[in-house]
Protein backbone atom coordinates (compact mmCIF):
# COMPACT_ATOMS: atom_id res chain seq x y z
CA UNK A 1 0.00 0.00 0.00
CA UNK A 2 1.26 3.67 -0.92
CA UNK A 3 0.63 6.72 1.49
CA UNK A 4 -1.31 8.94 0.99
CA UNK A 5 -0.59 12.33 -0.30
CA UNK A 6 0.69 14.76 2.26
CA UNK A 7 -2.29 16.99 1.53
CA UNK A 8 -4.90 14.43 2.18
CA UNK A 9 -3.06 13.12 5.57
CA UNK A 10 -3.41 17.16 6.86
CA UNK A 11 -6.65 17.38 5.57
CA UNK A 12 -7.66 14.39 7.96
CA UNK A 13 -6.19 14.91 10.52
CA UNK A 14 -7.79 18.41 10.94
CA UNK A 15 -11.27 16.70 10.37
CA UNK A 16 -10.16 14.97 13.05
CA UNK A 17 -9.18 17.60 15.31
CA UNK A 18 -12.55 19.57 13.87
CA UNK A 19 -14.71 16.93 15.39
CA UNK A 20 -13.09 16.93 18.99
CA UNK A 21 -12.89 20.25 18.99
CA UNK A 22 -16.85 20.54 18.72
CA UNK A 23 -17.56 18.08 21.61
CA UNK A 24 -19.73 20.26 23.84
CA UNK A 25 -20.76 17.20 26.08
CA UNK A 26 -19.06 13.79 28.24
CA UNK A 27 -20.59 10.47 28.08
CA UNK A 28 -21.45 10.05 24.83
CA UNK A 29 -21.83 7.05 23.09
CA UNK A 30 -19.11 6.19 20.95
CA UNK A 31 -19.77 6.94 16.76
CA UNK A 32 -18.19 5.84 14.02
CA UNK A 33 -17.18 7.96 10.54
CA UNK A 34 -16.10 7.79 7.05
CA UNK A 35 -13.71 10.33 5.40
CA UNK A 36 -13.81 11.54 2.04
CA UNK A 37 -11.40 13.68 -0.28
CA UNK A 38 -12.97 16.60 -1.82
CA UNK A 39 -11.68 17.74 -5.25
CA UNK A 40 -10.28 21.04 -3.44
CA UNK A 41 -7.90 19.08 -1.45
CA UNK A 42 -9.86 19.21 1.80
CA UNK A 43 -11.50 16.28 3.50
CA UNK A 44 -15.26 15.92 4.57
CA UNK A 45 -16.33 13.64 7.53
CA UNK A 46 -19.80 11.76 7.75
CA UNK A 47 -20.92 10.31 10.73
CA UNK A 48 -22.01 6.63 9.50
CA UNK A 49 -25.40 4.89 10.97
CA UNK A 50 -24.73 2.18 13.38
CA UNK A 51 -27.86 0.63 15.60
CA UNK A 52 -27.69 2.38 18.98
CA UNK A 53 -28.58 -0.95 20.42
CA UNK A 54 -24.92 -2.14 20.06
CA UNK A 55 -23.24 -0.27 22.44
CA UNK A 56 -25.19 -1.76 24.92
CA UNK A 57 -25.24 -5.10 23.79
CA UNK A 58 -21.40 -5.25 24.10
CA UNK A 59 -20.03 -2.80 26.35
CA UNK A 60 -16.47 -2.90 25.03
CA UNK A 61 -16.84 -0.47 22.05
CA UNK A 62 -13.74 -1.93 19.93
CA UNK A 63 -15.46 -5.29 20.31
CA UNK A 64 -19.10 -3.88 19.39
CA UNK A 65 -17.34 -1.79 16.30
CA UNK A 66 -15.37 -5.31 15.65
CA UNK A 67 -18.35 -7.32 15.34
CA UNK A 68 -20.49 -4.82 13.46
CA UNK A 69 -17.80 -4.79 10.85
CA UNK A 70 -18.73 -8.65 10.65
CA UNK A 71 -22.12 -7.53 9.40
CA UNK A 72 -21.32 -4.93 7.17
CA UNK A 73 -18.59 -7.00 5.22
CA UNK A 74 -21.79 -9.39 4.23
CA UNK A 75 -23.92 -6.59 3.36
CA UNK A 76 -24.82 -5.74 -0.57
CA UNK A 77 -23.01 -3.49 -2.55
CA UNK A 78 -24.33 -0.23 -4.70
CA UNK A 79 -24.04 -0.85 -8.61
CA UNK A 80 -20.94 1.49 -8.53
CA UNK A 81 -18.85 -0.94 -5.72
CA UNK A 82 -20.10 1.61 -3.26
CA UNK A 83 -20.86 0.05 0.01
CA UNK A 84 -24.54 0.30 1.46
CA UNK A 85 -23.69 2.35 4.30
CA UNK A 86 -21.19 5.07 3.45
CA UNK A 87 -22.46 7.85 3.86
CA UNK A 88 -22.08 11.00 1.11
CA UNK A 89 -20.08 10.62 -2.04
CA UNK A 90 -16.50 11.66 -2.93
CA UNK A 91 -13.80 8.83 -2.71
CA UNK A 92 -13.19 6.90 1.10
CA UNK A 93 -10.02 7.64 2.02
CA UNK A 94 -10.63 6.53 5.96
CA UNK A 95 -12.82 4.96 8.84
CA UNK A 96 -12.44 6.83 11.99
CA UNK A 97 -14.16 5.63 15.30
CA UNK A 98 -14.73 8.20 18.38
CA UNK A 99 -14.58 7.38 22.11
CA UNK A 100 -14.17 8.39 25.70
CA UNK A 101 -11.12 6.33 27.14
CA UNK A 102 -8.71 7.26 30.27
CA UNK A 103 -5.14 7.60 29.72
CA UNK A 104 -2.27 7.95 32.54
CA UNK A 105 1.11 9.22 32.12
CA UNK A 106 4.44 9.42 34.21
CA UNK A 107 4.53 12.83 34.66
CA UNK A 108 0.75 12.75 36.06
CA UNK A 109 0.44 14.86 39.71
CA UNK A 110 -0.75 12.02 41.25
CA UNK A 111 1.55 9.07 42.41
CA UNK A 112 -1.14 6.21 41.74
CA UNK A 113 -0.79 7.37 37.71
CA UNK A 114 2.83 7.90 37.78
CA UNK A 115 3.59 4.17 39.39
CA UNK A 116 1.26 2.92 37.34
CA UNK A 117 2.63 4.36 34.00
CA UNK A 118 6.24 3.16 35.16
CA UNK A 119 4.60 -0.08 35.30
CA UNK A 120 2.96 -0.28 31.87
CA UNK A 121 6.06 0.87 30.25
CA UNK A 122 8.33 -1.80 31.98
CA UNK A 123 5.54 -4.58 31.00
CA UNK A 124 4.36 -4.88 33.97
CA UNK A 125 0.12 -5.62 34.63
CA UNK A 126 -1.95 -2.31 35.94
CA UNK A 127 -5.41 -2.38 37.18
CA UNK A 128 -8.21 -0.43 34.55
CA UNK A 129 -7.08 2.78 33.98
CA UNK A 130 -11.01 4.05 34.94
CA UNK A 131 -9.37 3.15 38.48
CA UNK A 132 -6.13 4.53 39.03
CA UNK A 133 -6.42 8.03 40.93
CA UNK A 134 -4.92 10.70 38.45
CA UNK A 135 -5.86 9.41 35.19
CA UNK A 136 -6.89 11.69 32.65
CA UNK A 137 -10.48 11.30 31.22
CA UNK A 138 -10.26 11.61 26.97
CA UNK A 139 -11.89 12.42 23.83
CA UNK A 140 -10.23 10.29 21.41
CA UNK A 141 -10.61 9.17 17.45
CA UNK A 142 -8.70 6.37 16.18
CA UNK A 143 -8.61 6.66 11.73
CA UNK A 144 -7.17 4.30 9.42
CA UNK A 145 -6.68 5.24 5.52
CA UNK A 146 -6.82 3.35 2.72
CA UNK A 147 -3.22 3.47 2.16
CA UNK A 148 -2.24 1.83 5.65
CA UNK A 149 -1.40 5.27 7.74
CA UNK A 150 -2.91 5.22 11.17
CA UNK A 151 -4.09 8.35 13.17
CA UNK A 152 -5.25 9.36 16.62
CA UNK A 153 -6.66 12.37 17.99
CA UNK A 154 -7.25 13.38 21.29
CA UNK A 155 -8.14 16.02 24.28
CA UNK A 156 -7.67 15.55 27.83
CA UNK A 157 -10.30 16.83 29.96
CA UNK A 158 -9.25 20.12 31.96
CA UNK A 159 -11.81 19.27 34.82
CA UNK A 160 -13.95 16.42 35.63
CA UNK A 161 -16.91 18.78 36.69
CA UNK A 162 -16.88 20.60 33.51
CA UNK A 163 -16.39 20.01 29.79
CA UNK A 164 -13.91 21.98 28.89
CA UNK A 165 -11.03 20.41 27.25
CA UNK A 166 -7.25 20.75 26.33
CA UNK A 167 -6.96 21.78 22.19
CA UNK A 168 -7.05 18.43 20.46
CA UNK A 169 -4.00 16.89 19.15
CA UNK A 170 -3.60 14.81 15.84
CA UNK A 171 -1.18 12.29 14.94
CA UNK A 172 -0.22 10.79 11.42
CA UNK A 173 1.53 7.72 11.29
CA UNK A 174 2.28 6.13 8.00
CA UNK A 175 2.78 2.91 6.77
CA UNK A 176 6.02 2.40 6.63
CA UNK A 177 6.99 4.08 9.27
CA UNK A 178 9.58 1.99 11.54
CA UNK A 179 7.62 2.42 14.60
CA UNK A 180 4.66 1.03 13.53
CA UNK A 181 3.98 -0.60 16.93
CA UNK A 182 2.98 2.56 18.36
CA UNK A 183 -0.45 3.00 17.01
CA UNK A 184 -1.64 -0.81 17.90
CA UNK A 185 -4.03 -2.78 19.87
CA UNK A 186 -7.69 -3.17 19.61
CA UNK A 187 -9.50 -0.17 18.29
CA UNK A 188 -6.79 0.21 15.59
CA UNK A 189 -7.97 -3.44 14.48
CA UNK A 190 -11.60 -2.64 14.85
CA UNK A 191 -11.20 0.51 12.42
CA UNK A 192 -9.12 -1.43 10.26
CA UNK A 193 -11.82 -4.32 9.91
CA UNK A 194 -14.40 -1.98 9.23
CA UNK A 195 -12.59 0.08 6.55
CA UNK A 196 -12.18 -3.14 4.80
CA UNK A 197 -15.64 -4.29 5.36
CA UNK A 198 -17.07 -1.46 3.43
CA UNK A 199 -14.19 0.06 1.29
CA UNK A 200 -15.43 0.11 -2.86
CA UNK A 201 -14.90 -3.68 -4.41
CA UNK A 202 -14.98 -3.64 -8.26
CA UNK A 203 -18.60 -3.25 -9.94
CA UNK A 204 -18.56 -6.57 -10.89
CA UNK A 205 -19.70 -7.91 -6.96
CA UNK A 206 -23.60 -7.97 -5.78
CA UNK A 207 -25.53 -4.62 -6.52
CA UNK A 208 -28.72 -3.55 -5.49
Amino acid sequence: MSPLPEATVEAVKEELATQLRDRTEWDEVPAVFTLHSLPCGSARMDEMWIPGALWEAVPHPPTALARFAEVAAQMPRRSDGQHVIVPGDGDLVAVAFRYEAYSISEDADHPAAREAARRRMSGGSTPRFEHIPGRIEQRCITAVDIGGGRYMASSNRIDGSQPDTTEPRAAYLAPDDPSGDQMTGNVVNAVLRMLNAIKPLPTKGPAI
